[in-house]
């Protein structure tokens, strides 16, 4: 199959191996176990390529112009001429619309999804402020998945394990990181490109302490190895927009390189590790992957 799941991690680079100031140095990851000026050993012959965030522009890279360069392969932080955080809006919200992955693709009929459940208080009250992913999705016509289709087992919360909606008073059951897993593997073989955005890390990141970064990072990484086992067909892309929770020290956005993880055949749409690499890249080579796979059906 020539399918792509795509997990998007926010705000976690490649940082040193410290164990006083990156939680990843503080356990061993079967996934997330990458470390400046280190070789990246994957399980199931993953690849990790060290991916530019900075762009070329003078700053500390954000969420907003990472996720549309990440989302459309235009650098938009050259675009508007810096950084900007949050959520996009004005010019950025426009490249979103235009250029994003999603719309290229859906105009090329291949099947796209976003696996993220939305709370019924979004549908309620439409929020001022939108991601870059929910303004993906709704400028290119991809439909935003319900509580009922977290209820029946076919979308995940941003909190894959349900516990936050719980917390909230929501009736919905747990998830553990595998069954979160195989929820993610099953929409991903019901269609081309399958995204899922996970954003505690940034949370994490910037409000957090280093004990409750370790513990998030386990359980990622604990769904990551999941899903990693069970993509027997297909291709699995994670990566970030910048870094953040890979330094604890200082609650900030770094300027490391973020990791780019790939399984399957879509790493020959990729370069060698040791090749230079931006968030400019990634969505091409997606499209790149799918409209080959489709040339040679």
């Amino acid at each position: 199959m020539h399918n792509v799941v795509l997990v998007f991690i926010d705000g976690i680079g490649i940082g040193p191996r410290d164990q006083r100031s990156n939680p990843l140095a503080c356990f061993s990851g079967k996934v997330l176990r990458f470390f400046r000026d280190e070789d990246v050993e994957l399980p199931e012959h993953g690849m990790c390529v060290p991916t530019d965030a900075c762009l070329g522009v003078q700053g500390v890279p954000q969420s907003a112009t990472g996720q549309t360069t990440l989302f459309t392969g235009i650098n938009a932080a050259a675009e508007v001429g810096r950084h900007v955080q949050a959520y996009p809006s004005g010019q950025l919200r426009q490249l979103i619309s235009s250029q994003s992955i999603f719309r290229t693709l859906m105009n090329k009929h291949f099947r796209v999804t976003f696996a993220n459940a939305y709370t019924p208080r979004y549908f309620e009250k439409r929020p001022r402020w939108i991601s870059a992913t929910t303004q993906m999705c709704e400028s290119a016509g991809v439909q935003l998945r319900t509580m009922e289709e977290l209820g029946s087992g076919t979308a995940l919360f941003m909190d894959f394990t349900n516990r936050i909606l719980q917390n909230l008073g929501f009736d919905i059951p747990l998830n553990s990181p595998v069954q979160a897993a195989e929820i993610l593997v099953n929409l991903g073989r019901d269609h081309d490109l399958c995204l899922y955005e996970f954003f505690l890390t940034d949370l994490v990141g910037h409000r957090g302490t280093l004990e409750e970064a370790v513990t998030l990072l386990r359980e990622v990484d604990e769904f990551l190895a999941a899903v990693v086992a069970r993509m027997s067909s297909g291709s699995l892309i994670v990566t970030s927009d910048h870094g953040n929770i890979e330094d604890m020290s200082h609650g900030l956005h770094t300027m490391n390189p973020v990791p780019t993880l790939l399984w399957g055949s879509i790493q020959k749409a990729f370069p060698s590790p040791h090749q230079p690499m931006s968030l400019v890249d990634i969505a091409p080579r997606i499209e790149d992957h799918l409209d080959g796979h489709r040339k040679r059906a």
